[in-house]
């Protein structure tokens, strides 16, 4: 019974993990601007965001069992007000559909740098592969993410490791100056608590309905946790490699794939491929869920809402990758720090999560 257990939570861990540990993740992007762009004081942050993932990603899942809750648009009205909630339900898919965008900006990046195809090319080939398998159904969707985030953190893994046994892990490397013009906020701590708010909801799409299956308290207060540290120590690696090729990855787009590039071929390729596909699944799911959000709430047939997101994604990703993850990522922190504030407060001592 143990055994199952621990498996159980294994499970649940992973599932955790694979919300958040995207494309922005992996590329080390988010690394830079929430984290690193503060100095080595960004540890600290990272080290905060991996509490707070383990104690209310608990409580999310804690939440979803206890209330029998069905769907996050539940979830955000429960916590939040009925009002509150649903603004912030809306909000979520205007942030998929940004983070669609953000997604398709990567993969011209990578192709036009890796691959040597045009980014524009690039785009507009992933953006109708993207549509079609939207309109064609995402059942193997869940199948792909499941094969390609192990991947994408384990390929982080090596290329940390290969990096580490190169440079040696030098504190002094890690002391690096304050980069103001890509900071997402004013102070270090407020950066931290954005990063944490907006993968919070957008975990939340998966933990609510994911808690009201599960039976074991045991298992969900493990897996939660388990999966919160996960991410945190995983950032924490990620954000330390970057670190140790200060300052010329600044220069980059897609960080991690600069570093790899002075790895062996096959890393780096496995890596750039991986990343890809990443991106892939990613706005795939990410235009499931805006597409499905303009159907119910205007009526347009899904081929239209379809095409119209997609549309306008192809349009808004010429901004570029890193510059569109510094202006979505912080904006919808700020518009779901309430969420962040409120769950805290419901999972106090003598309060309905506890």
């Amino acid at each position: 019974m143990r055994r199952q257990s621990m498996l159980g939570a294994v499970r649940v861990a992973a599932t955790y993990t694979g919300t958040i540990i995207g494309a922005g993740f992996a590329s080390g992007q988010e690394m830079l601007q929430f984290f690193i762009a503060y100095g080595s004081i960004g540890l600290a942050g990272i080290l905060l965001a991996g509490g707070l993932f383990a104690w209310l990603g608990s409580r999310m899942l804690e939440l979803g069992y206890r209330f029998k809750l069905t769907g996050y648009p539940e979830a955000l009205q429960h916590i939040c007000g009925k009002k509150t909630g649903w603004i912030l339900d809306f909000l979520t898919a205007g942030f998929l559909f940004g983070v669609m965008t953000v997604m398709l900006a990567g993969t011209g990046v990578i192709v036009e740098n890796y691959f040597y195809v045009s980014a524009a090319a690039g785009i507009l080939t992933v953006a109708a592969a993207v549509a079609a398998t939207v309109w064609g159904g995402i059942e193997n969707i869940a199948n792909a993410n499941m094969l390609v985030t192990p991947l994408l953190a384990l390929s982080a893994l090596i290329i940390g490791i290969h990096s580490l046994l190169y440079h040696g892990l030098n504190f002094s490397l890690l002391n690096i100056p304050v980069q103001e013009f890509i900071h997402p906020a004013p102070h270090w701590l407020l950066a931290a608590l954005l990063y944490v708010s907006y993968n919070l909801v957008v975990s939340s799409t998966v933990l609510v309905p994911l808690g009201a299956q599960i039976r074991s308290h045991h298992i969900r207060k493990a897996g939660g946790i388990l999966g919160g540290l996960s991410l945190g120590l995983l950032a924490g690696f990620i954000a330390v490699i970057i670190m140790l090729h200060y300052p010329l990855v600044l220069q980059y787009e897609v960080p991690m794939l600069y570093i790899a590039s002075g790895q062996a071929t096959w890393i780096h390729m496995l890596y750039a491929f991986t990343l890809l596909a990443a991106m892939y699944t990613t706005a795939v799911a990410c235009l499931f869920g805006c597409s499905d959000k303009l159907h119910t709430a205007t009526g347009l047939n899904r081929l239209l809402s379809i095409l119209v997101m997609t549309g306008l994604a192809l349009w808004c990703s010429q901004k570029g990758f890193s510059h569109l993850i510094a202006l979505i990522f912080p904006l919808f922190g700020y518009a779901t720090l309430w969420f962040t504030f409120r769950l805290v407060w419901l999972s106090l001592p003598g309060r309905k999560l506890h």
